[in-house]
């Protein structure tokens, strides 16, 4: 079941661990469950990391 990886802000790394600037993902497309899938988890995970990712862009847009 694994995924794509990710910060705590929902960035996405590449393959060497690297943030890619500007992509960010939630949901299913993140990696995190390995044996099992507890129910629903990706609906609540997708948006509370939807709302992470939407914060950090936000600021990262400001910044520049």
């Amino acid at each position: 079941m694994g995924g794509i990886k990710t910060t705590a802000h929902a960035q996405v790394l590449n393959a060497e661990g690297d943030v890619i600037p500007g992509l960010y993902a939630a949901g299913a497309i993140v990696g995190m469950f390995y044996r099992f899938y507890p129910a629903a988890t990706s609906v609540l995970r997708g948006a509370v990391f939807g709302r992470v990712a939407g914060a950090h862009a936000v600021r990262r847009i400001r910044k520049n």
